[in-house]
């Protein structure tokens, strides 16, 4: 797809901001996948971004994000495979639902997620999977870590709905059944071990019989 670009109200010229770019599919869905950009150019930002609703930024090398407060209506921001940056640098951003930054080595995520719930206060979905720092199934992170992680994000967005791969409309039930497994996992060990002793200690003084040790279900 080719845009003709002229100067904008300022006066200054888009004719750089092309350079080496290629913009796909423009009708308020803006790609820029895979093109090496570290930056994007101030003018081209200025103008796109008023008419820019979701934005794709994926497999870039961005550190600096401050060019994004060009884009004031943005609904959905895709920023996955950018492992520098630098997220305190992102804008405030109230239309933004949809947020993803998969694989951008983020190492910190209380730090992160309240950025993004300073910057984004009406997030509904957020989507941060394969980050070193951040809790989940993909990195076989321990149950109890998802859980305090997954009750950080919710208690700091009011009207978020999904996040990473659960929805949060199932968040009682879901903590409801880790509390239950992990307490019921604890006393049946308890109980188990307890009911090995006794046994062990009965058999001590029987010469013969049949031994039958009963285990108690989790669930």
């Amino acid at each position: 797809m080719e845009i003709e670009f002229y100067c904008d109200s300022y006066g200054n010229s888009l004719e750089s901001s092309l350079e080496d770019l290629r913009v796909e599919d423009f009708n308020g869905y803006l790609t820029l996948s895979y093109e090496q950009l570290t930056c994007m150019n101030a003018d081209y930002a200025r103008y796109l971004g008023p008419r820019t609703l979701s934005l794709d930024l994926t497999g870039n090398d961005l550190t600096d994000l401050s060019f994004l407060g060009y884009f004031t209506k943005l609904h959905t921001l895709v920023l996955d495979g950018n492992g520098s940056i630098y997220y305190r640098t992102l804008p405030q951003l109230a239309s933004l639902s949809t947020f993803w930054a998969n694989n951008c080595n983020i190492t910190n995520y209380p730090e992160f997620i309240s950025v993004l719930a300073d910057r984004f206060p009406n997030l509904k979905f957020l989507c941060v999977l394969n980050n070193p720092g951040v809790p989940s199934y993909i990195s076989r992170s321990r149950f109890y870590s998802i859980i305090l992680y997954r009750n950080f994000v919710i208690n700091r967005f009011p009207c978020i709905q999904h996040v990473d791969d659960c929805w949060v409309t199932e968040k009682k039930s879901f903590f409801q059944m880790a509390i239950c497994y992990l307490y019921r996992r604890h006393k049946s060990s308890k109980y188990r071990l307890n009911s090995i002793r006794a046994l062990s200690h009965r058999t001590l003084l029987k010469k013969k019989g049949p031994v039958k040790i009963v285990i108690p279900r989790l669930f």
